[in-house]
């Protein structure tokens, strides 16, 4: 029997979704375009933030090319295999960085200072005002200089640029930011249930750096440990294998989407329940 409302139907319940993916999507707008307007106030610095990264990634290249000035290959993996999977590893990390200010901070200003307060006040869900709040848009610096190196690493390699490519990148960067932005989200939650100013989140990125060149390097404790405990494995190595077409490792590339989403999912839930059991600081 028909009650008029289809909200309890399948299709009534993607149409619900999909406006209120779309409602987000535009408050997510709105607040990049505020930021920007507010660092652009201030333009020399907004200047010698990016000049600070794109002088960081540069001297990391010209380390890597320095090695294989000495080495022609590094256990069997060629210079422009690595520049490739190097630069597509700075590509998602760009994206995450985008978003990932509030997260290292998260634990000092929205549970100590009670900033979370005014967050859960607010009709739009509080995970994406924690994320949108500010933004790190020396990040675009990353993605635009990733994508730089893989295309030169693409031309050394012989690789044709394809339509395929282009949609391989489209969904294999965001499924790696997603393994990015699961990890630390779920480190940064940790922080409802034991109060840490600095927290874990400066010692695990450090680990980031590993996750740049092939896994095969590595001893297997190494291995199981950055593709199992912290998937790191997943945000540079196992994608980029897709585009390379290496045995052996091309089939494990198309599992970074599924995850991508298992451990960003996983690290919703755990934020979801440290909100649950939040207490306002009273003051």
């Amino acid at each position: 029997m028909m009650t008029g409302k289809d909200d309890t139907l399948p299709v009534g319940r993607a149409r619900r979704g999909t406006a209120a993916l779309a409602w987000h999507l535009r408050i997510y707008a709105a607040y990049f375009a505020q930021f920007i307007k507010m660092r652009l106030a201030y333009r020399m610095d907004f200047v010698i933030d990016t000049l600070a990264v794109s002088t960081s990634i540069v001297i990391q290249m010209a380390v890597l090319t320095t090695l294989f000035s000495k080495v022609r290959a590094l256990d069997g993996w060629t210079f422009p295999e690595v520049l490739f999977i190097y630069g597509f590893s700075l590509v998602p990390l760009g994206l995450f960085n985008l978003v990932s200010v509030n997260l290292y901070r998260f634990a000092d200003q929205y549970l100590i200072q009670g900033k979370l307060d005014r967050v859960l006040l607010r009709p739009v869900d509080p995970l994406m005002q924690v994320l949108c709040e500010s933004f790190n848009v020396s990040g675009l610096n990353e993605i635009l200089l990733g994508t730089g190196v893989m295309i030169y690493a693409g031309r050394e390699l012989g690789m044709a640029l394809q339509v395929q490519h282009l949609a391989g990148l489209l969904v294999m960067a965001p499924a790696a930011a997603l393994v990015y932005a699961g990890v630390f989200l779920a480190i940064t939650s940790v922080s409802f249930w034991f109060e840490d100013r600095m927290g874990l989140a400066p010692p695990v990125y450090n680990l980031i750096r590993f996750s740049r060149y092939p896994m095969t390097i590595y001893s297997l404790p190494v291995r199981i440990f950055l593709t199992f405990v912290l998937p790191f494995a997943w945000v540079a190595f196992y994608p980029a294998t897709w585009f390379l077409g290496s045995p052996g490792f091309a089939r494990a590339a198309l599992l970074t989407p599924l995850v991508g989403l298992v451990v960003f999912s996983g690290a919703v839930t755990i934020f979801r329940r440290g909100v649950g059991r939040y207490a306002s600081t009273g003051s």
